[in-house]
């Protein structure tokens, strides 16, 4: 009889955690596990891509909070929680009072409101020889407090201290698991350090690539340079902070005004607020920046770029680097926890400070190389 297993997922968008699941499916063997997909949101452009031996599922109603954000909490928590009990907003005071103490304790009330959130969501139904939370921390929390399984795996993609998290929420939810994965050997002993009571739950799986496909959609016709003959340098990744295109855009805007024939080329979609703030930071740069929507294929413009730039202020291991990696781009990656590991024998890589004189020293020595 084969194992039922459950991986609990967000939505199935075109982004990294997404594709490294799409390449994780793959390495499953069906014949040994059935296995269903449970989505806070059945929809998104890589949905399709799903193999058709998983079994695709959606929470229902309260799937919406796993998609909460700064702009759309009162929305959501109003429609899902208040208009049913007004008094809930009494539970709710303490922590949206702590969120004006600033940081970290603004990070720490909105991870206690959403738990707040997600205690009041029905059990999943069906039970489970193993479930995986694949998407991270909110997933991890819904598997080990909503779903019966007789093992259950936290699989992390992000750097645990960045943004800042609580210890006193985390830790419990960590002992409740049988293993914690991590995508990369420095995010490893960064979180073994920080909590040697569970380090043996701890090991790294490096996020899963399809060097294939990779390869082969590459190969895809692509005319985005618009007759440009200069240096092309692209980011893909999703508008948020964390991705650091803020700081990015200055930089290449700097080296633009200093006399550089390049181009800054960001593929991705996200935070309406931070996308507007990068528009006008790409009108004060001079022409230099452009803006294409995402993709389905980012690859057909890696493989035409001349450096690769990832800008992140934090990150786990991204894959977007991975990715560039196979198609043997020159990269320039600030210094997030596992940079370094990352670009081991890559032969044009440079390391940068997260700041934008950072970025824009590291893509001029880039430059300077290639």
């Amino acid at each position: 009889m084969k194992k039922k297993m459950l991986i609990v997922g967000i939505m199935m968008n075109a982004a990294g955690t997404e594709r490294s699941f799409l390449s994780f499916a793959e390495k499953i063997d069906y014949n040994k596990y059935e296995v269903e997909l449970l989505l806070a949101r059945r929809e998104g452009a890589f949905l399709r891509l799903v193999p058709t031996q998983v079994k695709v599922t959606e929470i229902g109603e309260y799937g919406e909070i796993f998609t909460i954000n700064k702009s759309n909490a009162f929305s959501v928590i109003k429609k899902l929680y208040l208009r049913k009990n007004p008094f809930f907003a009494l539970a709710l005071l303490p922590h949206i009072i702590n969120m004006k103490r600033g940081e970290p304790f603004r990070t720490y009330a909105a991870h206690r409101i959403w738990l707040a959130l997600m205690k009041k969501m029905p059990m999943h139904a069906g039970e489970y020889d193993v479930a995986l939370a694949y998407w991270g921390d909110r997933t991890m929390f819904y598997m080990v407090d909503k779903v019966r399984a007789k093992k259950k795996i936290a699989w992390l993609h992000f750097d645990y201290d960045e943004p800042p998290r609580e210890d006193a929420v985390y830790l419990p939810y960590f002992h409740k698991c049988d293993k914690i994965v991590t995508v990369s050997k420095a995010i490893e002993n960064s979180l073994a350090a920080r909590f040697p009571e569970i380090c043996e739950k701890i090991e790294t799986i490096e996020n899963f690539i399809n060097e294939r496909e990779i390869l082969e959609k590459a190969k895809e016709p692509c005319n985005y340079r618009d007759g440009f003959f200069g240096k092309v340098v692209l980011s893909v990744g999703r508008m948020c902070a964390q991705k650091g295109f803020d700081l990015a855009i200055p930089a290449v805007g700097r080296l633009f005004r200093e006399g550089e024939n390049v181009h800054y080329y960001i593929i991705g979609e996200g935070e309406v607020a931070y996308e507007a703030k990068l528009r006008a930071l790409a009108a004060e740069a001079g022409g230099c920046v452009t803006f294409l929507p995402r993709t389905e294929n980012p690859y057909k413009f890696m493989a035409r770029c001349d450096v690769y730039l990832q800008p992140s202020r934090h990150e786990g291991k991204p894959i977007t680097v991975e990715e560039a990696k196979v198609l043997d781009r020159p990269l320039c990656v600030t210094d997030y926890k596992s940079a370094r590991e990352q670009v081991v024998g890559v032969k044009n890589a440079v390391v940068c400070e997260i700041s934008e004189a950072g970025i824009y020293e590291g893509i001029k020595e880039i430059l300077r190389r290639i």
